[in-house]
C-alpha cells in the first residue's frame, strides 16, 4: 500500500513537473478503461477497480506541504482540476512586459528600506539582481524618487494586517504643523504617482474617507476594534484615479465631466494613452484636434493634467476651471 502511495505520488509530481492540469475525474476514467483492456494502471485498487477520488485528494494533500509549488484550482468547467506553478510555468509567465515591471518594482524597492518587506534571502536576491542586469542591457528603466522612511516597514505590516481582520488603528500624523491622533477605519494601501497612501473612513463632519500619505505616518497603534467595510467606500477606492479624488455618497451620480480639446500636434499622445482611467476621446476635428472628456469627482483632479500640456490643450468645460486656470496664469506671469 505504501508503495503504490509513494508511485501515485510520484505520478503526480511528473505530471505537475510537464505543466499538465491535474483533473480527478480524468484520473479515474483513465484508470477505468485500463481497467476494462486489463492495462495496469496505478490508480486501480486491489479489486482492480478505480481508487476514489478522497484516495487522488489525499495524494494531493501529500504534495501540497513539501513541494517547491502551490496546487492552484482550475478554471471555469474544470472542477476538481489542479494545477502546480512550475520553473515552465514561471518561464511562460517571463515575457518582456513582466519582466519591466518586475524590474522597476525591484529597482524601486531596492532604493528604498521598502526591501526589507521582500521575504528573500541573499542567495535569492543575488539570483534576482543577475537577471536584472541581463534586462538591464537592454531595458533603461526611469521612475520618480520614491518617499519612504526606515519606519514604513512595520507600518505596511500593522496596516496589512489591520486591513485583513478589519481593524481600527490610530495614527499620528501632520497636521498644520503639528502631529495629532486620528482613529480610521483603514481600507486599502494604494501605490499611486510613486507613493503609498493609506485610504480609510474617517468619522468626520466634512467628509468619509481620505488618503493618508504612508511615509507622513509618524506612529500607528492597532486597537481591538472591528468595523465593517462600506461597500460604496470599497468600490470608490477602487474608482480612484489621483490623490486628490473627492468621496461623497452616491458618488457616481455627482461625477463631473471635464471636456478638453487637445491640438493635433499632441493628439497622438492621448491615443496612445490614457492619462487618467475615465478618458475618453469623443471626438476628432478636421484639422486633427481632438476633444477629451474625464469624469472626475473634482476639478483638481486633472488641473495638473492640464497645466503639463499648456498651451497644446484647453479647457471647453466646465468654464469654472478654465476660468481658474486663466488667473493663475495671469498671476504667475505678473512676477
Amino acid at each position: 500500500m505504501e508503495s503504490n502511495q509513494t508511485t501515485r505520488v510520484l505520478d503526480l509530481l511528473k505530471r505537475f513537473n510537464n505543466n499538465e492540469t491535474v483533473c480527478i475525474d480524468k484520473i479515474i476514467e483513465e484508470a477505468s478503461c485500463d481497467a476494462q483492456d486489463h492495462i495496469p494502471n496505478i490508480w486501480l485498487n486491489s479489486k482492480n477497480k478505480p481508487v476514489a477520488d478522497k484516495t487522488i485528494r489525499r495524494v494531493l494533500d501529500v504534495l501540497k506541504p513539501y513541494f517547491n509549488f502551490e496546487l492552484i484550482r482550475g478554471g471555469k468547467g474544470e472542477k476538481g482540476c489542479y494545477k502546480a506553478v512550475t520553473k515552465q510555468a514561471f518561464d511562460n509567465f517571463m515575457n518582456p512586459e513582466t519582466l519591466s515591471l518586475m524590474a522597476l518594482t525591484f529597482s524601486m524597492a531596492s532604493k528604498s528600506e521598502l526591501f526589507e518587506n521582500f521575504d528573500l534571502d541573499d542567495n535569492d536576491r543575488k539570483i534576482i539582481e543577475k537577471e536584472l542586469k541581463n534586462v538591464s542591457k537592454v531595458y533603461e528603466f526611469k521612475n520618480k524618487p520614491f518617499e519612504t522612511t526606515k519606519s514604513d516597514k512595520n507600518i505596511l505590516k500593522v496596516l496589512e494586517h489591520s486591513i485583513k481582520f478589519g481593524k481600527c488603528i490610530i495614527i499620528e500624523y501632520p497636521e498644520d504643523g503639528n502631529m495629532i491622533k486620528i482613529e480610521v477605519k483603514p481600507y486599502r494601501i494604494v501605490f499611486m504617482n510613486e507613493n503609498f497612501y493609506l485610504a480609510c473612513e474617517v468619522e468626520h463632519e466634512d467628509y468619509m474617507l481620505t488618503m493618508y500619505r504612508i511615509s507622513k505616518i509618524n506612529t500607528i497603534e492597532e486597537t481591538k476594534r472591528t468595523f465593517q467595510k462600506n461597500r460604496e467606500l470599497s468600490e470608490f477606492i477602487k474608482d480612484i484615479q489621483t490623490p486628490f479624488a473627492a468621496y461623497v455618497p452616491d458618488y457616481k451620480k455627482f461625477l463631473k465631466d471635464v471636456l478638453l480639446e487637445v491640438d493635433s500636434s499632441k493628439a497622438s499622445f492621448f491615443k496612445a494613452k490614457k492619462h487618467l482611467k475615465s478618458q475618453d476621446i469623443i471626438e476628432e476635428k478636421e484639422n486633427g484636434n481632438i476633444i477629451v472628456n474625464f469624469k472626475v469627482t473634482q476639478e483638481r483632479e486633472v488641473e495638473s493634467l492640464i497645466k503639463s500640456w499648456l498651451p497644446y490643450i484647453k479647457v471647453i468645460k466646465p468654464i469654472s476651471l478654465k476660468e481658474k486656470i486663466k488667473n493663475e496664469l495671469k498671476e504667475y506671469l505678473k512676477q
